[in-house]
């Protein structure tokens, strides 16, 4: 069928993994690209990207006239050390995600004022400010009203955060140097004049894992604007990202819609799923667990291609 696009994502410079990814989804995928940060190569399916990878939506943005194509309805995103079900390919993609043809997917949102105690890039997206010197961002984004509209259109609410999840809780008894004891001092001053006010946010965002996600070929287009913008203004890639989504799609598919889920391997229990394959990733590749839609992170370095 031929309709999808396949877009790797490298976060760093690594060449070596281009050729054996290749030959992981070759015959999978008949149109593969490769987003690779200064790549100086002569691959013509390697495209080179200029961004910090904490941003890494501007990657998409500066790739878009390169992998951008009228005949693909989707383009499939994945990073490179995320290993997706073997068995996905172009040809059944959209059964597996559930996607229509205007349909997009992202794993999963967060709604930042529901999140319990204190995710880091909360703070982020409390002092986000798109008026940054240099760049002229502000014009280019729908008007906070517009945003809001989106926002309820996909069932995501946008209220404000409040002092605790920003800032959490410094306790006296953990300060171990001079510099401890002024954020501490700091902290308690803050809290004491801020704590019961609301934080309002200069723009509405949204969280999401965005290692794997799919944009359908009428949202693509204006997805890469909005990412490049939010890269140019430095915001973090799992807020820029899905908010360019929340602004431009049509309809968003999440995992908690589909009959497989994707899996992180962030601490020791769950490095167990993969401790049978021995570091084989043939092995893993013949054996993927049935209810996984895919793994992440599979460092192919540390795997015995």
């Amino acid at each position: 069928m031929n309709e999808v696009a396949l877009i790797i994502i490298y976060n760093h410079q690594y060449n070596k993994n281009i050729e054996i990814l290749e030959k992981i989804y070759t015959g999978r995928f008949a149109h593969i690209y490769h987003l690779v940060p200064f790549y100086t190569g002569d691959v013509k399916n390697v495209i080179p990207v200029y961004e910090n990878s904490f941003y890494f939506q501007g990657y998409i943005a500066q790739g878009f006239n390169y992998f951008f194509d009228k005949k693909f309805k989707h383009y499939l995103f994945v990073a490179d050390d995320l290993m997706i079900k073997p068995v996905i390919n172009e040809n059944n993609y959209q059964q597996y995600f559930k996607l229509k043809d205007n349909s997009c997917f992202i794993p999963n949102f967060i709604t930042l004022s529901d999140v319990k105690g204190r995710w880091h890039r909360l703070g982020e997206a409390s002092t986000y400010n798109m008026k940054g010197q240099g760049v002229e961002a502000e014009s280019q984004l729908p008007k906070y009203d517009d945003a809001v509209k989106h926002f309820n259109k996909h069932g995501l609410k946008v209220e404000p955060l409040h002092f605790d999840q920003i800032y959490g809780e410094k306790k006296l008894k953990y300060c171990r140097s001079m510099h401890d004891f002024i954020e501490y001092f700091r902290y308690k001053i803050k809290a004491k004049k801020q704590r019961h006010k609301p934080v309002h946010l200069q723009y509405p965002l949204v969280g999401s894992y965005s290692d794997i996600f799919v944009v359908s070929s009428d949202a693509i287009r204006l997805f890469c604007h909005y990412c490049g913008v939010f890269a140019s203004t430095n915001l973090f890639v799992e807020l820029g990202l899905p908010t360019a989504m929340v602004l431009c799609a049509e309809n968003i598919v999440q995992e908690k819609d589909l009959d497989f889920y994707g899996i992180g391997l962030w601490n020791e229990e769950d490095w167990k799923i993969v401790e049978k394959y021995r570091s084989n990733l043939q092995a893993l590749l013949s054996d993927f667990p049935k209810e996984l839609l895919y793994i992440h992170p599979i460092k192919l370095s540390q795997w015995n291609k």
